[in-house]
């Protein structure tokens, strides 16, 4: 598709899952693409595998200074950004008795105020672009809330109404859209103690009877990015196996 050649784009959580799988979908296209990570081999190991327009700035979101370093590396070697998606994030499992205010506090920290900080630092090099796009990478859990993951739920919420209200404020320039994923097998269940198989094990909660795969998310992702998706603006949507339908 040429309509993403030569474009220049940045994906938090970029190293593997969803967010990887985003890079690799834009990266085929032709687009150039900055994956940001904490994990130093993960991100090599990443921009090994894709090689072409891929390259890789380590960086923890939620933490200002390396936020502003983050910047200062995408505009020394961009001037213009197409494209963001803030898709970094972490998924503790506890209800509200064992999460104490550190698990809140980080959770918060990834979900909410990183895309916070990496969009309000990105928005000068967004705005130099055509027709610059934000993708939010949120969950179904924002709307549709279980017990066990009280600190997700809210966060990832937060970050849905963020997505609405920063929506308005930079329309018509910047388009900003979210998306809410269900299980989808990735490693951040790996965090939580869950193997693929476990993970695997959950498509039955969901209508079309399997849990979901990075491409399944990526695929949207890459169509909010586009032209396509011209008149799409504060948009949040399922991509879930008909989980929000139950």
């Amino acid at each position: 598709m040429e309509k993403f050649k030569g474009k220049n784009y940045v994906v938090t959580g970029g190293s593997s899952g969803i967010g990887l799988a985003i890079a690799r979908s834009l990266s085929k296209q032709g687009a150039n693409v900055c994956i940001v990570g904490r994990r130093h081999e993960a991100l090599e190991e990443a921009v090994a595998d894709l090689g072409g327009g891929l390259w890789s700035v380590q960086c923890d979101i939620g933490d200002e200074h390396q936020v502003e370093i983050l910047t200062q590396a995408v505009g020394d070697r961009w001037t213009a950004l197409d494209g963001l998606v803030n898709n970094a994030g972490v998924a503790p499992m506890a209800d509200l008795e064992a999460t104490d205010p550190e698990t809140w506090d980080e959770c918060f920290r990834i979900n909410s105020r990183g895309p916070y900080l990496v969009t309000r630092a990105l928005l000068d090099l967004l705005r130099a672009a055509e027709k610059p796009s934000i993708v939010n990478i949120s969950s179904t859990l924002a709307e549709k809330a279980i017990p066990g993951m009280v600190a997700y739920n809210s966060a990832k919420a937060a970050l849905n109404q963020m997505t609405r209200s920063i929506a308005l404020e930079l329309a018509p320039k910047i388009r900003v859209n979210a998306i809410m994923p269900a299980v989808v097998d990735t490693p951040i269940h790996a965090g939580r103690g869950m193997s693929s198989a476990d993970v695997k094990g959950m498509g039955g909660i969901h209508p079309l009877n399997r849990v979901g795969q990075p491409e399944d998310i990526a695929e949207m992702t890459v169509f909010l990015l586009s032209d396509a998706a011209s008149w799409m603006t504060g948009a949040i949507i399922p991509v879930d196996g008909g989980m929000m339908a139950t």
